[in-house]
């Protein structure tokens, strides 16, 4: 029942520009999805960093030695920096390390900093995770959100500051009336004046508090020890369809639980939601940069990763088409036993059309995706395994589960998800359209 402190983890902290964190890839493309880096620890969030010329990855670490109830934490988050990733040699460095992180004891499925993205400052990033600081992991009250925002200073020492309590806005706002929880899983930095820096202001996708929070700081009260004060307000929130004991109500409509955050050249913004990781129930929601309601897209299974790119949405599902039982629930003779059984999907929908179809790949439990205008598209799989990955066995429904990577995926295989078997998969994302346009 050990307390970690601030001095426990922080201490930890270390910005790197020029150490490996991952291994990538120079063989020859071969047809399929290309491994863009791996060794990661339950790799989450995808960002475009400065420039758009490299992607930033929250990894969610692995846990540590101090274990309450098969829940171990330790300093072993991080944020890691791929740049050029649609090269066949992508620079893979770790920016942020020591953050901290709670998982199973063989550190699979961690929480911890499982959002992150690059400001307008140089070599600095906001992460969405825990503060050490107020974290006790024996008692469940005590691991509240937070916002933390980690850097380099001019002399080269890195910093890690608290920057705004998500906890204490959902203690004080509780948007969504219901239990008392932050969980930020994704950060969207938005940038209001290119020219000016820092100008800009953040917005965190909580699932435990069902909102999207806009997170506005006052720069002009910043000093070189302490961030900015901010402004925590309710920019997006869902209502709750939980019991009273925090369970879902399987009689009630699904909630929606915002877990990803996206944005298009126009400044809209995409949110998606686990819809209680029911089959079917999950969304995307499209916003104008206000917070107002333009689109929305419905029928997805537990979405945890969302893109765009001129024409089109991608979204992850986590355990698509359908999630798994709980552990121990699951049948022998029914759970996935080998790794190309392990589920998950990436959809794709051309976002301009009325009803369009969807095309899916094989993505084994991705989450964050990010695509460029050039039509590759990035994937953080395995996204809720280690390094090394998950072995088989009783408490594990999926089999075994390959470490923890992101992919550059291939949509030449795609298949047409509510269409008769033995469709024709199209030669691209450009060929479904067609192929779209033409079934009327």
């Amino acid at each position: 029942m050990n307390r970690l402190g601030a001095g426990a983890v922080t201490a930890a902290v270390v910005l790197a520009g020029a150490v490996p964190a991952a291994t990538a890839h120079d063989d020859d493309r071969p047809p399929g999805p290309r491994v863009v880096a791996e060794g990661l620890d339950n790799p989450r969030q995808l960002n475009w960093g400065r420039g758009n010329d490299s992607l930033v990855v929250a990894e969610a670490g692995r846990g540590g030695p101090d274990c309450v109830d098969m829940r171990c934490a330790g300093a072993t988050g991080a944020v890691t920096l791929i740049g050029d990733p649609h090269r066949h040699t992508p620079t893979v460095t770790s920016v942020v390390e020591g953050l901290l992180s709670v998982a199973g004891p063989d550190g699979s499925f961690a929480e911890g900093p499982a959002g992150a993205d690059a400001t307008d400052v140089e070599g600095q990033y906001l992460v969405a995770g825990y503060d050490p600081a107020r974290f006790d992991l024996a008692v469940p009250e005590a691991r509240g959100g937070s916002m933390l925002v980690a850097g380099t200073e001019e002399d080269g020492a890195s910093y890690l500051i608290p920057y705004a309590d998500l906890q204490a806005a959902e203690e004080e706002l509780n948007p969504d009336g219901a239990q008392v929880d932050s969980n930020p899983y994704a950060v969207l930095y938005v940038d209001e004046d290119e020219d000016a820096s820092p100008d800009g202001y953040a917005l965190v996708a909580d699932a435990g508090a069902n909102t999207v929070w806009k997170v506005e700081p006052d720069f002009s009260t910043a000093t070189d020890d302490a961030p900015p004060a901010y402004e925590i307000t309710a920019w997006a929130t869902w209502p709750t369809t939980a019991l009273a004991d925090g369970t879902d109500d399987p009689a009630g409509p699904a909630e929606f639980v915002p877990t990803s955050l996206a944005t298009d050249d126009d400044g809209n913004v995409y949110v998606g939601g686990l819809g209680s990781v029911r089959p079917g129930e999950a969304s995307v929601v499209q916003f104008s940069a206000d917070g107002v309601e333009l689109d929305r897209w419905d029928g997805f299974t537990a979405v945890t990763g969302v893109a765009v790119d001129d024409d089109h949405l991608y979204v992850s599902q986590l355990f698509g088409p359908t999630p798994p039982q709980p552990p121990g629930e699951t049948p022998a003779d029914e759970a996935p036993s080998t790794p190309g059984e392990v589920p998950g999907q990436v959809v794709v929908l051309h976002r301009h059309h009325e009803d369009p179809a969807r095309w899916a790949v094989d993505v084994p439990l991705p989450a964050g995706l990010a695509a460029d205008g050039y039509g590759n598209v990035y994937a953080a799989v395995n996204s809720v395994a280690t390094a090394e990955g998950i072995a088989a066995g009783p408490q594990n429904p999926f089999g075994a589960v390959g470490g923890g990577a992101v992919w550059e995926l291939d949509f030449s295989d795609a298949y047409r998800l509510d269409a008769a078997p033995g469709t024709e998969a199209p030669d691209s994302a450009e060929d479904a359209e067609t192929t779209e346009s033409t079934d009327g």
